[in-house]
């Protein structure tokens, strides 16, 4: 199948799917739509391979340095660097800057042209230290040599057709930019997230490449409201900025670290949010804006090529508060400054905390030049009352499919540690058990009903339904707490009490520790492995923060119980309520108000006094006593 906009008449950016690769070429038939000549046969990508894909895990595992060990393609990707001008920013990739066989380019970035690209003057703070190098530094090239490995494995010949997709163009791009226009195509795109979760430590690293650019997607599906809305901007093209940014960050792989949250204003004060710190324009010049201020949290900015700024509206904001587009993170004037590490130094004794830390962030702004071609919109506080939410919900699905892996990870290790422990047979931990096991089912579940249950967007895009997902979000938000706890207690001293690896090594305290962990299946050195994984992701401060970035990121629970109270179909004159009524007898006046429908007569049921005579009413022409 084919990615088709349907609304534009003509063939989308989109691919071929998977089981579509090896047919023959054929012409679109569909009323309305351009027959875009799609190529046949699609070359296999020739890559000379300098590692063993299929074990892949294990050495990453073994090899604190696997992420240094790059693949060497046929022909090197050499991505664009932000560029200065405009005319070099809209030009495409030159065709020698791309691999290619048998008339298939191919534009992925890959893990060293990354960490070359990390190595650009941009200034970084982490905790009391001023970073060099983010790609070198001890406290941040942990996590940068996994995005590195993100880029590296969208080359690997026997994952091809997992990561990446050829598009309309006959170009072979990483599955980030992929746009899904049917269920069968969302679900396909929901795929290549599960892998990517489950490949880079356990789903524990919320803001990866994929998911920082799928938060792009509602620009592109619908520019032209960003431009007509826009204040301060007339003439300079907003919705072509965007498209032109688009394609930009598409042919280059480039990572965009979304920045939307503002400074904790005093809430007591209506006109507080107005003169807080709170990034602003404070210039506009024919060169772009000159913005000052501060952006108060955003996640892995340190390891994006781009900014992307924005604004969840708050009561009191101001016309020069509202700024949405990008800004290079090496621009002058950026300062990222970035939380003390939680990241561990060991990578046996932390198998997962020690992979890397990617650093939530304030950004500070001193008086910044963005230019015109990186500005998306600005200048209106009612356009920043509707569409943020739209841009995140995006990123909100991405969080109900993490949450539903973090779900099945978290039973997993319920059920493992339960077997070995020799618990798993006992009616009362079965049940228990059986509690985690629905917790994860149910997020499952929200995952799959917002798929079936999607719409088409403006561009033709099909989004899973809102309310479910968001829904799914609430469930998990208010379960996950207590089923950490319900596994922490199947554990019992197994979470905590376990012998470090040089104890376990220890010749003279080896054989107590093997006849210690000894369990009813498996070896004695799983139930540690386990144990790691456990304090790794429940019990330790790297897991914590972990745990409080699924409660606060892009909308936390109460704004989400709060924003569902906002929708017109939850109101008194939405289906809900309607239904009620009718079972409890309440019209709806034409001017919407409701009013009680009067009971209908019905005749009195007789009873037994009736039959017999004289009894049941007063005799005639005779007055009732008092």
């Amino acid at each position: 199948m084919l990615g088709i906009d349907l609304h534009g008449g003509q063939a989308d950016a989109g691919c071929l799917l998977e089981e579509d690769a090896d047919q023959p070429r054929q012409e679109l038939d569909h009323p309305g739509v351009n027959h875009a000549k799609i190529e046949s046969a699609l070359a296999v990508l020739w890559i000379e391979r300098y590692m063993f894909c299929a074990q892949r895990l294990d050495l990453r595992q073994h090899r604190p340095d696997w992420g240094l060990q790059f693949l060497r393609l046929g022909g090197r990707l050499h991505p664009q660097r932000y560029a200065d001008d405009e005319a070099t920013m809209t030009a495409p990739m030159p065709s020698q800057d791309a691999s290619s066989c048998g008339g298939e380019r191919v534009l992925l970035r890959t893990g060293k042209d990354y960490l070359a690209a990390l190595d650009d003057g941009r200034k970084v703070w982490v905790g009391n230290e001023l970073i060099d190098n983010v790609a070198t530094h001890r406290l941040t090239r942990d996590y940068a040599q996994r995005i590195a490995e993100f880029f590296d494995l969208h080359h690997c010949e026997d994952l091809k057709d997992v990561l990446t997709y050829v598009d309309a163009q006959g170009i072979r791009r990483s599955m980030t930019w992929f746009q899904h226009r049917t269920k069968e195509q969302l679900v396909r795109k929901r795929k290549y997230h599960e892998f990517v979760m489950k490949h880079f430590v356990a789903a524990s690293c919320p803001r990866t490449p994929d998911v920082q650019n799928y938060i792009l997607v509602t620009y592109i599906d619908d520019p032209q409201p960003w431009e007509t809305a826009a204040i301060g901007a007339e003439g300079r093209g907003l919705a072509e900025n965007i498209r032109t940014f688009y394609r930009h960050a598409m042919d280059n792989d480039l990572v965009c670290a979304p920045h939307f949250v503002d400074p904790q204003a005093d809430r007591s004060d209506p006109s507080a949010h107005g003169t807080s710190p709170a990034l602003r324009v404070v210039e506009r010049n024919d060169e772009g804006i000159v913005v000052n201020g501060v952006k108060a949290i955003g996640t892995g900015s340190a390891f994006g090529d781009f900014l992307h700024l924005g604004v969840f509206f708050r009561p009191g904001a101001r016309g020069d508060q509202i700024i949405y587009g990008v800004c290079p993170a090496n621009a002058e004037g950026v300062t990222i400054v970035c939380r003390e590490s939680v990241v561990k130094d060991d990578p046996v004794e932390h198998p997962l905390a020690a992979q890397g830390d990617e650093l939530d962030s304030t950004v500070l702004f001193d008086n910044v030049l963005i230019p015109w071609k990186y500005v998306f919109h600005i200048g209106n506080p009612d356009h920043a009352k509707l569409y943020p939410q739209r841009v995140f919900d995006w990123v909100h699905y991405h969080a109900l499919v993490r949450q539903a892996v973090r779900a099945e990870l978290l039973a997993g290790l319920a059920i493992l540690i339960c077997e070995h422990l020799g618990t798993a047979k006992i009616e009362a931990v079965q049940s228990r058990l059986a509690r985690i096991i629905g917790f994860q089912q149910s997020v499952h579940a929200h995952v799959i009903a917002a798929e079936d249950k999607g719409f088409y967007t403006p561009g033709g895009l099909y989004k899973p339904d809102i309310q479910l997902f968001n829904w799914g979000r609430v469930f998990f938000l208010e379960n996950f707490g207590r089923m950490i706890h319900e596994l922490i207690d199947l554990c019992g001293r197994s979470a905590l009490m376990f012998p470090t690896e040089g104890q376990w090594q220890d010749a003279g305290m080896r054989p107590w520790f093997e006849r210690l962990n000894r369990g009813a299946s498996g070896e004695a050195y799983d139930r540690i492995r386990l144990a790691r994984v456990i304090r790794d992701l429940y019990l330790t401060d790297w897991g914590g923060r972990l745990f409080m970035f699924e409660n606060f990121n892009g909308t936390p629970l109460q704004t989400l119980l709060a924003l569902t109270m906002k929708r017109a179909e939850f109101s008194g004159s939405g289906p809900l309520a309607e239904f009620a009524r009718k079972v409890a007898g309440i019209a709806t006046r034409q001017d919407g108000t409701a009013t009680t429908r009067p009971s209908p007569t019905r005749p009195r049921r007789k009873t037994r006094r009736d039959s017999i005579p004289g009894r049941g009413r007063p005799p005639p022409n005779r007055r009732r006593q008092p």
